[in-house]
């Protein structure tokens, strides 16, 4: 049964894990941010992962082994001393947001996380989608939780599309 995985990988060679993996006839996603940075002398438009540290294999349990065996990869991420297991559709929805363009931002899940309203979304490419608000400065944001890896995904989105549930 091919199921989707979140793998830890070697600081900064979330890109370099990802290509090898390809090569390797692994099925692989690799959220991908596209931002302006800024240096002393210029600014530029870079690709950088949007979970750092992580990257997703979508593989059969006897494909577990070429996976740990490639340069890089630091081990399979655990829920409950067992391998974590991300629902397809977790997986299709990181695709959607990234894919639509929308402003995000990932934290790290904290110990004490304290959750707003829950909310889904009522219009648009997202519709259905559920989360969870948090107030900040510039307005509201959708969190969409992966609890299975323990990273929290916010877009920026408008009020009025939003539904308290």
């Amino acid at each position: 049964m091919i199921q989707w995985h979140a793998i830890y990988v070697k600081s900064r060679s979330e890109k370099k894990v990802a290509d090898a993996l390809i090569k390797n006839n692994i099925n692989t996603y690799l959220p991908i941010l596209k931002t302006m940075r800024q240096w002393s002398d210029r600014k530029k438009m870079v690709e950088v992962p949007l979970l750092n540290g992580y990257v997703f294999v979508n593989i059969t349990a006897k494909e577990k082994e070429k996976v740990l065996f490639t340069k890089g990869v630091v081990g399979f991420v655990k829920h409950c001393s067992e391998i974590a297991i991300i629902p397809e559709n977790q997986i299709s929805q990181l695709k959607q947001l990234i894919e639509l363009g929308y402003v995000i931002e990932t934290n790290q899940l904290e110990q004490k996380l304290h959750i707003g309203d829950k909310i889904k979304i009522t219009s648009g490419p997202l519709k259905n989608i559920e989360g969870y608000i948090l107030q900040n400065d510039e307005g509201k944001f959708i969190e969409v939780l992966l609890e299975s890896i323990g990273q929290v995904i916010k877009v920026k989105l408008p009020k009025e599309i939003l539904l308290g549930i």
